[in-house]
């Protein structure tokens, strides 16, 4: 994607115009539209800013209030990502520091929970909105950190949610549950088996290609709620659960050997 779509342009134009002059230095995309994918209401804006110095309180306070009305303004994105410094991205992920992030609407300081994939996505997929070119900033990449990372956490928090997904089908029935864990699973399973980042609908395109026919189906789905199509499960809400289950059970089986 050469350029960001029209309202990402918009939302990042916002956020600048609305920081502290002199603070921020740089700001850059990754996620969906790094790979070139933009799903209108559904495609969250994932960013890296970043900074001149670590932020005072008095600044910190007016990052929170320029997102408060870069959300007010654009209800329907959400903005997400941290604000850091180059020192921060030269370095190990797992080394950053407490920095001013927000995810969901939810402006915290603290150590970004994503850092792993966002520096990786940056390095490797990154979209350039302002200041200096993003090969210039020298950020921290290793592959075998990134997959031991990644299958670390389809063995924690995905064997968590899997477990939690076959106690509670009905909760599995929802389309949100599908279309979130049927390809959040598939596409860190991507990673592993071909060794590259990729997004969660090329993920759930690859997996019809990869995974057993028997999941096909709930594939279909996933990619049917997020994209648009013919719905798989009419009148099966049920059978949609139990599927999601079984297939989130099975990737991550299927990633953790």
């Amino acid at each position: 994607m050469s350029e960001p779509p029209d309202p990402v342009s918009a939302v990042c134009s916002t956020l600048l115009e609305l920081t502290p002059s002199g603070l921020v230095t740089g700001l850059y995309l990754r996620g969906g539209i790094g790979f070139g994918e933009w799903i209108p209401g559904q495609s969250d804006v994932d960013f890296v800013a970043t900074l001149d110095h670590r932020p005072s309180v008095a600044e910190v306070s007016a990052l929170d209030a320029a997102h408060v009305a870069v959300a007010a303004e654009y209800p329907e994105l959400h903005f997400d990502g941290p604000h850091v410094l180059v020192s921060d991205l030269a370095a190990d992920p797992e080394g950053c520091p407490e920095v001013p992030w927000v995810l969901a609407r939810l402006f915290e300081v603290k150590v970004p929970g994503d850092a792993m994939v966002a520096w990786h996505e940056l390095a490797w997929h990154g979209v350039t909105v302002s200041g200096p070119p993003i090969e210039s900033l020298g950020v921290w990449t290793s592959h075998a950190r990134l997959l031991e990372h990644t299958r670390d956490n389809l063995d924690t928090y995905w064997r968590g949610t899997a477990e939690a997904l076959a106690a509670m089908p009905s909760e599995a029935a929802h389309e949100s549950a599908c279309c979130w864990c049927v390809l959040g699973v598939a596409r860190l399973h991507h990673l592993l088996v071909t060794g590259d980042m990729t997004t969660k609908s090329a993920a759930g395109r690859w997996g019809l290609g990869y995974y057993p026919e028997q999941f096909h189906r709930v594939l279909r789905e996933a990619l049917r709620i997020r994209e648009g199509g013919p719905e798989q499960y009419v009148d099966e809400p049920a059978a949609r659960g139990l599927d999601t289950a079984e297939f989130t059970s099975y990737v991550v089986r299927q990633g953790c050997t």
